[in-house]
């Protein structure tokens, strides 16, 4: 018996040991150092860079604060947030696209930012008004933006060079020209228009440079079935089959292999290809501000946002921990725009270490039009994504394939909100 007694002792001194250690390194309950969960998409070489920023915020914070990285493919994220969160186990800190925001914090998935961003000094002098007015919903603040990363012109300075132009276009009429310049003198196209993604961002950036609208601002009805949605699309279907400065039917990735080999001038894609095209041996590019298809000096853009995602038991200390990372981040992100990234930080935007990053800079001189912050603005949005492909296979006219686009985006959104 006395020696049963002595086991059930060690065993409570070894539970209790335990538990010390782990609420020391969970929570930072006895005074230790506060360890956070952070949960990513950045599988690609930018989870390189941001974890570089890790390691630094790391090894500053030592004793303090201890960041672990959970990284995932973005096709899964959403659904494994969904999941955690649901069942109470939740990360301490996520990175969310701007456009889904909405949606979950409509179903209270994540936390309120307002009173700890304001008392972490972060507040909209900050940063690019658009975006950071972008991260509210029903007058709550549920994102930090990180970054912004836009639609861009990617060029090819010798192809250009030798069709006898050294600037790059800024409108639509002028892109058509020097695109038929450069197959008159080359033997190169003049744009590639991809038929799949990125194109509804190419149809989001005419749309708006036509003055038209995406959705409505409760994202229930589309608006992109206009004479504006009409003619934005019609001018990308053109290039392909009546002007005949790019290729048809082009594969998945395919105008992404005909700029790195040097056989088109031009290439529209997001900022994010900055990297790739730079370890392309051979290529001398640039990049500019989209041109303009229509009236209006318009771009999509994206932004990745620091969330906190909603916790079963919220714990002040841990909430202050993350906030005291997200600001150094976003005070340290030129490492994360050396990724091929526009910072949101007005201070690093405007410093002359990032006007060195001579293609970032070039891209974040543009107009940004970010999605609506609506739930439902991708239920709306989505179906834009094959109308579009199917307009640029010369399968539906521009009109056609709107019209059933809006009609099945009224009739997702109408169920999500149900």
């Amino acid at each position: 018996m006395k020696g049963l007694k002595v086991m059930l002792l060690l065993l409570l001194c070894s539970t209790l040991i335990f538990a010390g250690c782990s609420n020391e390194t969970k929570g930072g309950g006895n005074g230790g150092e506060i360890t956070l969960e952070f949960w990513n998409g950045f599988t690609g070489p930018d989870g390189e860079d941001i974890g570089k920023i890790i390691n630094e915020f790391n090894e500053e914070h030592k004793g303090e604060i201890k960041i672990n990285t959970q990284t995932m493919p973005w096709g899964n994220f959403y659904d494994q947030y969904r999941t955690v969160v649901t069942n109470g186990e939740a990360p301490d800190i996520a990175i969310m696209h701007l456009d889904s925001i909405a949606g979950y914090a409509r179903y209270d998935l994540l936390t309120p930012l307002d009173d700890l961003a304001s008392d972490m000094g972060l507040n909209e002098g900050d940063f690019i008004e658009e975006v950071w007015n972008a991260g509210v919903f029903e007058d709550h603040r549920y994102g930090i933006p990180l970054d912004v990363h836009p639609l861009t012109l990617f060029y090819n300075v010798d192809l250009l060079e030798e069709a006898g132009f050294s600037e790059p276009p800024k409108t639509y009429d002028e892109l058509l020209e020097m695109s038929l310049a450069v197959q008159e003198k080359t033997d190169s196209w003049g744009i590639a228009m991809p038929v799949f993604w990125p194109s509804n961002m190419i149809f989001y950036t005419s749309l708006m440079s036509h003055g038209g609208q995406s959705v409505s601002e409760d994202g229930l009805t589309p608006l992109y079935n206009s004479p504006e949605g009409e003619e934005a699309l019609q001018k990308m279907v053109d290039l392909v089959y009546k002007h005949k400065v790019s290729p048809a039917d082009v594969q998945a990735d395919g105008e992404v292999t005909l700029f790195r080999q040097g056989k088109s001038a031009f290439h529209l894609n997001g900022i994010w290809m900055i990297a790739g095209f730079e370890e392309q041996d051979g290529l001398n590019f640039a990049t500019a501000p989209v041109p303009a298809f229509g009236d209006q000096e318009a771009v999509w853009a994206g932004s990745h946002n620091f969330v906190l995602p909603a916790q079963k038991d919220a714990d002040p200390k841990r909430h202050e921990a993350a906030m005291k990372f997200i600001k150094y981040v976003s005070e340290n992100s030129l490492q994360w725009a050396k990724a091929g990234q526009v910072p949101a930080k007005h201070s690093v935007l405007e410093s002359d270490e990032f006007k060195a990053l001579e293609h970032q800079y070039k891209a974040s001189q543009q107009n940004f039009i970010f999605p609506p912050a609506t739930p439902f603005y991708g239920d709306a949005w989505g179906p834009t994504g094959p109308a579009v492909d199917e307009a640029m296979l010369n399968q539906l006219s521009p009109k056609d394939a709107l019209e059933r686009a809006a009609k099945e985006g009224e009739a997702n959104a109408k169920d999500a909100a149900q």
